[in-house]
């Protein structure tokens, strides 16, 4: 049988972390077995959907590379269909009709675990009444579920609720609907979170009339670096965020996959990689921890190991490229530019405000950075001087020159370094400075020598 998974999202808000990783390990799964990844947008909550959520959704997959087969479908194009499967649960007895009012439910819950509804079993209905569409969950036994993560987990059946599959409003819930859809869509493996174990079993009654038993593997959530689970109520940056902020897309895949799967030892691996090597079963039972510093690490790994001309490519595309200048025969020093300072760069908005900062010709300085470029003015002609008279303005020469000043003055190399970072960069730690030096040229180098060291 063709292996056949799912993502599907509700477009109520921005894709975030949890969710694309769900959307991930669907993709690698299917693919890994040669199989199809399909996507359901589930947007029957017609309150809350947003269409650019779908937008962001769709591109943000499309920019991970996480490619789906055969069409999108929608749930809300799907309702009569999921409505037809209500009316057969109910002329089959696996489902009733529900005529409490809400006072009468809450007060029903208060003394029951497992709401118990008058008319469970009662068919003397009143008329123009409204009702809701209850499942009749089984009240006796045992429900098992063999996850491909979690392993053998079971619930007592008493512990499972008559829950509402269809609204008062004739409207059906998601635990039907998500249910039928996946019937529908001939869905062999269901991964989703863990937080979804509880929903898988009360789905079973539904699963089991369609005929229809597909396998289960719950991943367990992401937690924030507080140990807390990861939420959009809690600030968690989606897909979108983290690409405006410069993070490249392999470098999000290949931090996501080590959010609760590895493949031997492994740091770096290519979607490619994944492909070949997933198996749904080495992904971990525990929750997976946010760790800032390994994506930084991530991201600073795949940028120093781009060309520079895909590098510029891609920063030209980002917002904050906009406030440098970059004329045609600017083109060539940026590049340049992208060569020094990718090694050090942990996104491309930092690789952006290292090149803006040499295109600044004026910077503001703290007290302390004033105070390390007023204690060696003394250095400021001395370097003018030599410098001046460079007429062969390479990167070695430079550097020799350097070390002359050094070596005459009786300085430690840092006596030197820091101010002149400070006054070509605007910050006291950077790459090579003669390298730099290089790249903007003589004129720039002693303008800003001039204007900053005072």
């Amino acid at each position: 049988m063709e292996t056949i998974t799912r993502f599907a999202p509700s477009p109520t808000g921005l894709l975030h972390l949890g969710g694309i990783r769900t959307a991930l390990f669907n993709f690698l799964h299917a693919k890994s077995t040669g199989g199809k990844f399909r996507i359901r947008i589930e947007d029957t909550d017609h309150t809350r959907n947003k269409k650019e959520s779908i937008d962001s959704i769709l591109k943000g997959l499309e920019w991970l590379g996480l490619k789906h087969d055969d069409q999108i479908i929608y749930q809300s194009k799907k309702i009569k269909e999921h409505q037809k499967i209500i009316n057969q649960l109910i002329e089959n007895n696996c489902a009733y009709k529900c005529f409490h009012t809400d006072e009468e439910i809450l007060e029903l819950k208060k003394n029951n675990k497992k709401l118990k509804s008058k008319w469970r079993n009662k068919f003397d209905h009143p008329k123009n009444t409204p009702f809701c569409v209850r499942i009749k969950s089984p009240l006796n036994g045992q429900t098992t579920i063999n996850d491909k993560i979690q392993g053998i987990v079971t619930v007592e059946n008493k512990e499972l609720d008559d829950f509402v599959i269809m609204r008062s409003d004739g409207s059906p819930t998601f635990l039907l609907s998500s249910a039928v859809d996946d019937f529908l869509m001939s869905i062999t493996d269901i991964i989703r979170g863990d937080d979804h174990l509880t929903n898988s079993f009360r789905q079973m009654i539904i699963f089991n009339y369609l005929n229809y038993f597909p396998t289960f593997s719950h991943i367990p959530l992401i937690h924030n670096e507080n140990n807390e689970k990861l939420s959009k109520r809690h600030n968690a940056l989606s897909i979108e965020d983290y690409k405006n902020e410069g993070f490249l897309p392999e470098a999000m895949i290949n931090y996501l996959l080590r959010l609760g799967w590895s493949y031997g030892d492994k740091e770096i691996i290519s979607l490619d990689d994944a492909i070949k090597n997933f198996k749904i079963d080495k992904i971990g039972k525990s929750p997976s921890k946010l760790d800032e510093k390994k994506i930084l690490f991530l991201n600073n790994f795949y940028i120093k190991n781009k060309n520079d001309g895909f590098i510029l490519d891609e920063i030209k595309k980002n917002q904050a490229f906009l406030k440098i200048k970059n004329s045609e025969e600017t083109i060539s020093k940026i590049k340049d530019l992208i060569n020094i300072f990718k090694e050090r760069s942990n996104t491309l908005n930092e690789l952006i405000n290292y090149i803006d900062s040499i295109n600044k010709e004026v910077f503001s300085y703290s007290k302390v950075e004033k105070k390390i470029l007023n204690d060696s003015v003394n250095l400021k002609n001395n370097l003018l001087d030599k410098l001046s008279f460079i007429e062969s303005w390479d990167d070695y020469i430079l550097e020799n020159a350097i070390k002359d000043i050094i070596k005459n003055m009786n300085l430690k190399f840092k006596d030197l370094g820091q101010p002149l970072r400070l006054v070509l960069l605007g910050t006291m730690n950077g790459p090579s400075l003669t390298k730099i030096m290089k790249v903007i040229g003589k004129e720039v180098t002693l303008k800003k020598i001039t204007t900053n060291w005072n």
